[in-house]
């Protein structure tokens, strides 16, 4: 009723079907099937007595905690309430109506979202047939640049001489690298930060450190582009990331040990729910990310969702061009993807 006009045709992200709870395998929004770590719970608990104060708006304690552990400058990091805020920071730090963004047409969504929001048009450039990344498409192309690596949903990686080409080729654009899912193989492009000056890596707790519900992301860049993103940081949502998620945070970087293990569990179950979705008929994209991407064969992909949850299992469908054939199921535990090889199964009356 008091909405300008301007929002009223804005899209909105439709989440994965969400419920907790004893009765549901939730495959379906790619969280980490495993707890935090030990010590995530003690950090937390000793800030609660403190949440009568504001939180370090510098995040100081987690920044350093990260620049120890990926081996940068402090002034290299930024902290932010979930990787979604930070890259809507980016999205407003270095893109609008004059400077539009350029990104594969199928990606994560929200980006489609951030745009919409900022009024910033977007040249969406189609993936190969395979749905791989052709880098050439985006050399030279001077657009602000935004891609998962690996992508979601399709899990497909590109190598660092391609992002290198891609950033050097667009010397006076950002070129905005979301590893959302770099930990369950891929090769991060931290590496190039020092020779890429227009290049932010952006990655978020939620994933591969277990903390989806306490929304922490973070980024690397060069200590300019990090200074403009706080420019932008000071300016909308200074104290965004709460007291009891930075010592959350800083509690899992000390821990880390525990997650990158995690991490080689999920890898495990990951291949074996490939090949065991292969023998079952499915086309089974090449994945480095904590999912999979399936094409079943013997139905189709929105009647076998509709058919795992009746059973109890969840997995991500969207009925769109291109990638409605296909379902997007998030690795769990051993026992759930075994769950879930029962399931198909028995839907497929093989059992």
């Amino acid at each position: 009723m008091f909405l300008l006009e301007k929002h009223r045709s804005l899209p909105a992200y439709v989440p994965g079907d969400h419920e907790e709870g004893e009765g549901f395998i939730r495959l379906n929004t790619n969280e980490s099937p495993y707890p935090p770590s030990p010590g995530v719970a003690a950090a937390v608990a000793k800030e609660i007595s403190k949440l009568g104060y504001y939180n370090d708006p510098d995040c100081t304690q987690l920044r350093r905690a990260l620049a120890q552990r990926y081996g940068v400058a402090e002034n290299q990091v930024i902290a932010a309430n979930g990787s979604d805020e930070l890259l809507y920071f980016a999205f407003l730090a270095f893109a609008d109506s004059g400077h539009p963004i350029a990104l594969p047409d199928i990606t994560y969504g929200y980006y489609d979202l951030f745009a919409a929001s900022l009024g910033i048009p977007l040249e969406k450039i189609p993936l190969r047939e395979d749905f791989t990344l052709d880098y050439k498409n985006y050399l030279g192309i001077g657009k602000t640049i935004v891609f998962p690596n690996p992508n979601a949903p399709t899990g497909y990686a590109i190598p660092l001489w391609q992002i290198r080409e891609i950033a050097k080729s667009n010397p006076q654009n950002v070129l905005i690298i979301d590893e959302a899912y770099v930990d369950f193989g891929a090769e991060s492009a931290l590496q190039l930060i020092g020779e890429c000056e227009n290049l932010l890596i952006v990655r978020t707790f939620s994933k591969s450190r277990s903390m989806a519900g306490a929304r922490i992301g973070f980024g690397f860049a060069q200590a300019g582009l990090i200074a403009e993103l706080e420019t932008i940081r000071n300016a909308v949502n200074l104290y965004s990331v709460s007291r009891m998620a930075q010592a959350a945070g800083t509690a899992a970087i000390l821990e880390d040990d525990y997650y990158m293990d995690n991490c080689r569990r999920i890898v495990e179950a990951r291949d074996y729910t490939t090949r065991m979705l292969r023998e079952q008929g499915f086309e089974v994209l090449d994945s480095l990310g904590n999912f999979v991407f399936a094409k079943p064969s013997a139905m189709s992909a929105a009647a076998l969702k509709a058919q795992l949850r009746e059973r109890g299992i969840l997995v991500r469908h969207w009925n769109q061009e291109r990638v409605r054939d296909y379902l997007r199921i998030t690795i769990g535990t051993m026992q759930e993807m075994q769950a879930l090889d029962a399931a198909i199964e028995m839907i497929f009356g093989r059992a």
